[in-house]
């Protein structure tokens, strides 16, 4: 049985709302057989332990060592392998401690009122998601995701030139939260929401959330949701595209690696920069050379995907 609408959920809120078309773009594939890379049950297994250690601690109301507790399941079976020394330190270990400095950073005193709660977006049919975990203090709620990849790095709020967006994802776990949970989100507390992610570089990620902002994304989200559904909604290409099936025959994908072909060298000798841009047209080239590579680069690890799939 799905747990997640096929036409939003938590890990495609972002697409949608950027690409309205990758949608009905994504039902055109083939099927393809549902194979979990072994990073994903690596974190289905790191998930598990954190799921059974915060159920520990909201019944022990934190009067529990959590760290003496994940090193008890040294040698015990827990989803699909036995947890060793190097799990708890590489894995659990630093999630723990990231949870104490968020915690901190909110004022302290939070107690565990959410473990893998099933919830549901307001105002879209089946549109399904899972809150890893939610905290509650006098002052704050926090909505938290774990993330073990070692991947890309994921942010609770990207700054770029157009300003500060705060990560699709996340909005749609508390949204769903605040919707499906109603009864923890009542008072004044302030909203938060956190990305756990032990093996990234900066692995903790945080902000806060005012209630008119999770207001503003549930209209954004239906108004995505009905352009998806529309004769022929539009394809816009971004960086939601990076997990998008769909980029193996989406024409935004396809026509800039006609370009490539096309890209005319051009010579190194030095010319003076230009006056308002600073870059001499070496530079122009390169960095529209660099941009389509990078494109290329992300395009054929997709088509190697699906080739993989489909076979």
């Amino acid at each position: 049985m799905k747990q997640h609408s096929s036409l939003i959920g938590g890990s495609s809120a972002a697409r949608l709302l950027q690409c309205p078309g990758s949608w009905r773009a994504n039902l055109a594939l083939p099927p393809s057989a549902d194979v979990p890379s072994p990073y994903a049950e690596e974190g289905s297994f790191a998930h598990a332990i954190m799921e059974r250690l915060m159920r520990v601690r909201a019944s022990n109301r934190g009067l529990v060592d959590l760290y003496a507790t994940a090193r008890s399941y040294i040698g015990e079976q827990i989803y699909d392998r036995v947890v060793t020394p190097a799990h708890i330190d590489e894995l659990i270990d630093p999630a723990l401690g990231m949870l104490e400095v968020l915690e901190e950073a909110y004022g302290g005193g939070f107690e565990v009122v959410g473990v893998e709660e099933r919830v549901a977006f307001p105002g879209v049919l089946s549109a399904f998601g899972t809150v890893d975990l939610i905290l509650r203090s006098a002052s704050h709620i926090i909505v938290a995701d774990y993330k073990f990849g070692q991947g890309v790095p994921v942010r609770a709020i990207y700054n770029d030139l157009d300003g500060d967006t705060v990560n699709a994802q996340l909005l749609y776990y508390l949204v769903a939260a605040m919707n499906s949970k109603r009864a923890l989100f009542t008072g004044k507390r302030k909203l938060v929401i956190a990305v756990v992610q032990p093996r990234a570089e900066q692995g903790l990620s945080h902000t806060e959330v005012s209630r008119k902002e999770t207001k503003w994304f549930v209209e954004d989200v239906h108004e995505a949701v009905q352009t998806a559904m529309d004769r022929d909604p539009p394809l816009r290409k971004g960086e939601a595209c990076r997990w998008c099936p769909a980029k193996v025959s989406c024409p935004e994908w396809t026509a800039p690696m006609l370009e490539i072909a096309a890209l005319q060298p051009v010579k190194t000798a030095h010319v003076p920069p230009d006056r308002e841009t600073g870059l001499t047209p070496y530079g122009v080239y390169l960095a529209k050379a660099k941009a389509l590579t990078d494109m290329l680069a992300m395009f054929s690890k997709e088509v190697n995907e699906q080739l993989h799939a489909y076979l």
